[in-house]
């Protein structure tokens, strides 16, 4: 894994000096950068980070099934993934996959078939054509560990240790943004453990259930959420977190400046007026 990962370093050069008035997205822009998996080096990167993570540390896929330590599947072929990098390192640490629906392709998104098996409709909630399903959101133990032991490298003390985790996942995030307003996509669909839910809720970002609790590979909650609603909330519940997420507004005005595209569901389980039908509290 590590090899296949270097292959796709850049190796930015480390800026260790931190002013007390830093923003939150500044220190973001200095500690992480997520890029979109467009290379063979960089594909390879976020299949190896999917190993490491799904295989060998979550236990979630069977590492024999992925022969050469890449977890690859089916819904690969539409979908698209970023990869994760520590600046000051030059790390591949995390990835994240964004599943594109394609209108000829039944069941498309896996949340399609899980819900259908509860006898639901994806389409009840959101429009299909404008939602992807995030997936394969994974940040390595592996490579936390192997950091904190460069004393160089390492934030020196636990706040800022705990922040570096939140902003890990705000850069994932970010990307999933940026290339979700690129497409024209309004909705963000998933299947998580409650724990990540509640780590996001944290953050400000908040999704909505759809139907109970589900035994898949453990506890998992299926939920979606609106973008325009999420990132209203998300700026009054916490606004560096929503600065992270928006690079600063940018994706947010973008997202805004798209919503003439926007078609509502048609069985209306979705509020017109841009409130989901219900909270997520688990």
């Amino acid at each position: 894994m590590n090899a296949l990962i270097r292959n796709a370093l850049t190796n930015p050069a480390a800026n260790n000096l931190r002013g007390a008035d830093e923003t939150l997205l500044a220190q973001h822009d200095r500690y992480f950068s997520t890029v979109l998996a467009d290379s063979p080096a960089l594909m390879n990167a976020a299949h190896a980070l999917r190993f490491q993570v799904y295989c060998l540390e979550r236990k979630f896929e069977d590492a024999d099934e992925h022969p050469g330590g890449l977890e690859v599947d089916a819904y690969d072929a539409h979908a698209i993934q970023g990869v994760l990098f520590h600046r000051p390192t030059g790390g591949a640490m995390g990835s994240a996959r964004l599943i594109l629906p394609v209108s000829d392709i039944e069941d498309s998104l896996p949340v399609m078939s899980l819900l259908r098996s509860s006898l639901m409709d994806l389409s009840d909630y959101v429009n299909p054509n404008q939602c992807i399903e995030v997936s394969r959101f994974a940040i390595s133990k592996e490579f936390r560990r192997r950091k904190s032991d460069d004393l160089d490298a390492a934030l020196p003390t636990r706040a800022d240790s705990y922040r570096e985790t939140n902003l890990a996942f705000l850069s994932l995030l970010q990307f999933v943004l940026r290339e979700s307003v690129k497409r024209k996509m309004f909705f963000w669909t998933a299947v998580m453990e409650p724990k990540f839910l509640r780590l996001l809720a944290r953050m400000g970002i908040c999704y909505t259930p759809i139907g109970p609790m589900v035994m898949h590979h453990g506890i998992r909650q299926p939920c979606y959420c609106y973008l325009p609603d999420m990132l209203e909330n998300a700026r009054r519940l916490q606004p560096q977190c929503w600065e992270v997420l928006t690079d600063g507004g940018v994706l947010y005005e973008e997202l805004q400046a798209n919503k003439g595209r926007l078609v509502l569901p048609q069985k209306k389980k979705f509020d017109v007026g841009g409130r989901p039908h219900s909270r997520l509290a688990i």
